[in-house]
């Protein structure tokens, strides 16, 4: 009976043991961000799963914000921290669609146990195509946020090897102090290492034929009005500060090469019309024409979104070249259209 006994316990070390292993350093790591601590073998994450993450920090974390911060891939480079004096979580996600604000600001809100503040909404000119075919397959923000209220989620990806293969990238990455390209920290402020110049080259070139062929190709302007007019009458106790995401002048060529400037104008006058100002940095200015800014045709580097930060909130900032951001209204937009088509040399 006692070697019985001895067998049986035996049995559950060898099926529990691994188990524990795998739970336990899933658990330390934490990949899905579905807890809140941090040590030095996690501070670098790597963003498998943005929307999961993210909502996942949502749905388990503290939630102490008062302000939102939402946006493509673009506006996942702006630091949380940068907006001084504002309690931010940046909610961008990459290829954020302006379908996809209401719910994941009504999720967050329901969350927080309060309206906001403050939204911080990065403006991107490239979702305005309702026709444009993305590189990947995007699920609604309700596949996401249903997988964070699953019963025991949280637990229950302790035990997942898909989760444990990310856990040790993460553990290695921190380990050596190493971060790829696109990781975050345990702070939610993302990296993007710079590239030499050459690749900034190759890599421009290649969004400007994705652009091209997919993102600008069959163009029918989406409903920029009703789906933004929406966001705001559900918000009316929030303070919406606006701003547009600035391309570099090659991406903004093409742009108007490809007839697309009266499309362009319209979106500025669809959103000052909603939101009453927009901080529009999307249009030839120095730090556009300069490709030092950009790790490709779409996406500067994270010092350039800091000084968008400070720019939109007013905080001083002597880095901030003159040239970079207009802040429009009803009463200046069409002067500064027409402005900026002069730079554009359409005239």
């Amino acid at each position: 009976m006692k070697s019985y006994k001895r067998w049986v316990v035996a049995t559950l070390m060898v099926v529990m043991l691994p188990l524990l292993l795998v739970g336990g350093f899933n658990f330390y790591i934490d990949p899905l961000w579905n807890f809140n601590h941090a040590n030095k073998y996690n501070n670098i994450q790597i963003a498998f799963d943005e929307r999961q993450l993210k909502t996942n920090r949502i749905h388990f974390g503290s939630n102490d914000f008062n302000t939102l911060i939402l946006g493509s891939s673009r506006t996942t480079y702006m630091s949380q921290y940068d907006l001084v004096g504002y309690r931010a979580y940046n909610y961008a996600l990459s290829i954020m669609l302006m379908e996809d604000y209401y719910d994941y600001v009504e999720y967050a809100k329901l969350k927080s146990g309060h309206d906001f503040d403050y939204i911080v909404l990065g403006l991107d000119f490239f979702v305005t195509n309702k026709n444009m075919k993305l590189m990947s397959e995007i699920s609604p923000p309700s596949c996401y946020i249903g997988k964070s209220n699953e019963f025991a989620y949280r637990y229950k990806t302790l035990l997942s090897l898909d989760v444990l293969d990310y856990s040790w990238k993460n553990y290695d990455a921190s380990r050596r102090g190493i971060p790829q390209t696109f990781d975050y920290d345990r702070r939610n402020v993302k990296t993007l290492n710079r590239v030499s110049e050459a690749q900034t080259k190759a890599q421009t070139d290649t969004s400007l034929a994705n652009y091209k062929n997919n993102i600008y190709a069959n163009y029918e302007y989406r409903d920029v009005k009703g789906i933004l007019s929406k966001l705001k009458s559900q918000n009316p106790n929030t303070k919406f500060i606006v701003f547009t995401t600035p391309v570099s002048r090659p991406l903004w060529d093409l742009m108007v090469g490809q007839g697309l400037m009266p499309y362009y104008e319209r979106w500025l006058q669809d959103s000052v019309e909603v939101f009453g100002e927009v901080d529009n940095f999307n249009y030839p200015n120095s730090i556009t024409s300069d490709l030092k800014n950009y790790y490709d045709a779409s996406h500067v580097y994270p010092e350039v979104e800091t000084l968008i930060a400070h720019k939109i909130i007013n905080y001083p900032d002597p880095r901030i070249p003159e040239d970079f951001g207009i802040l429009l209204n009803k009463d200046n937009i069409s002067s500064n259209l027409e402005r900026i088509k002069d730079k554009s040399k359409l005239n």
